[in-house]
């Protein structure tokens, strides 16, 4: 077996002490704050790098150790990686006034020099499956790509990671997560926006979209950085693709609205801009079948039966509604 196809069996719970300590950049967010409870659910010893000490207290919930330090910051990304086996790059936000494309771009490309320092075996890059095409036919990792808008960020910082993949010594594996959803994120918005009667679907919503639960997506991240390939792409979905009529319509009846209206593609890219109108209407159910042949399965059946709980979690019973009705 080639070194940038073989896989690393280890066992969850037990081979994390045994591996070194991982540091997970972007470990405050949605994201992060899933993927350090699952590397600490595992044995792992969890660093979580905080640019902000007032969000510390995150990472050590989440079971983690927090450490000072900015991605675009290389000095303060030293101490940090020191003694890691592994590294997961999961930062996008800017410090204010600063472009997004910095944290992923050259962020991700100071991770690699640091990492290559540190003596880190593996990193792993988290993307997005908005760097696809739109089509009809399940989307696997080999599909066409057309990053457009913020979806070029992510491909650009992954063809950095790719071209220093070094099988055997800093190994480079790429996750692109379908949307990912829970309680925050573009899910709390899309939900507010739809219980405030503000959200309306572009197009007709006969579009699919992937889905993957949060806390399956940091799982996934775990087994990707133990056991996947160097060098690859994965996607991470749970292969339940629904509309996008289905998904919002099923939202509003959960918290006691109208199904919201409608907006046309054309108006969409003036409202929104044409690369965000492009995403929100293409059609895009996504096949993780490279990442189930590892072992992963995901723990939720599908966002729709998981609707009833995240809705519950984000709007108590009792909490008041608002009531804009906005424009449907």
């Amino acid at each position: 077996m080639s070194p940038s196809t073989r896989r690393r069996e280890h066992s969850p719970g037990t081979s994390g002490g045994n591996l070194g300590p991982v540091l997970v950049v972007g470990a405050t967010g949605f994201l992060g704050r899933a993927t350090v409870r699952a590397l600490s659910q595992a044995g792992y010893e969890v660093r979580g790098l905080v640019r902000d000490g007032r969000k510390a207290s995150r990472v050590v919930e989440d079971g983690g150790t927090p450490v000072l330090g900015d991605v675009l910051d290389v000095p303060s990304l030293r101490p940090a990686a020191s003694g890691c086996w592994g590294l997961v790059h999961l930062a996008a936000n800017p410090p204010e006034g600063q472009d997004p494309a910095r944290v992923r771009f050259e962020g991700g490309r100071n991770l690699i020099e640091v990492a290559r320092g540190a003596g880190v075996r593996r990193l792993l890059l988290g993307s997005g499956y908005w760097v696809y095409a739109g089509r009809s036919e399940p989307i696997r990792e080999d599909s066409p790509v057309d990053p457009q808008g913020e979806s070029r960020i992510n491909y650009d910082c992954e063809q950095v990671g790719l071209g220093s993949n070094d099988p055997g010594r800093l190994e480079v594996l790429i996750a692109r997560p379908a949307m990912v959803y829970g309680n925050g994120s573009w899910f709390r918005g899309m939900a507010e926006g739809i219980r405030r009667r503000q959200y309306r679907v572009v197009g007709t919503g006969a579009n699919r979209w992937s889905f993957v639960d949060v806390e399956d997506a940091g799982a996934a991240f775990r087994s990707l950085l133990e056991s996947g390939g160097a060098g690859l792409v994965y996607n991470v979905a749970d292969e339940r693709p629904e509309t996008l009529r289905t998904l919002v319509d099923s939202i509003a009846r959960e918290v006691g609205v109208p199904s919201p209206g409608s907006l046309s593609i054309d108006d969409a890219a003036l409202e929104m801009g044409p690369a965000i109108a492009h995403h929100l209407s293409a059609d895009r159910p996504m096949s993780a079948q490279r990442l189930r042949d590892l072992g992963w399965r995901p723990r939720s059946p599908g966002i729709l039966s998981r609707l009833p709980g995240v809705l519950r979690e984000m709007f108590p019973a009792g909490a008041e509604a608002p009531g804009s009705p906005g424009r449907s």
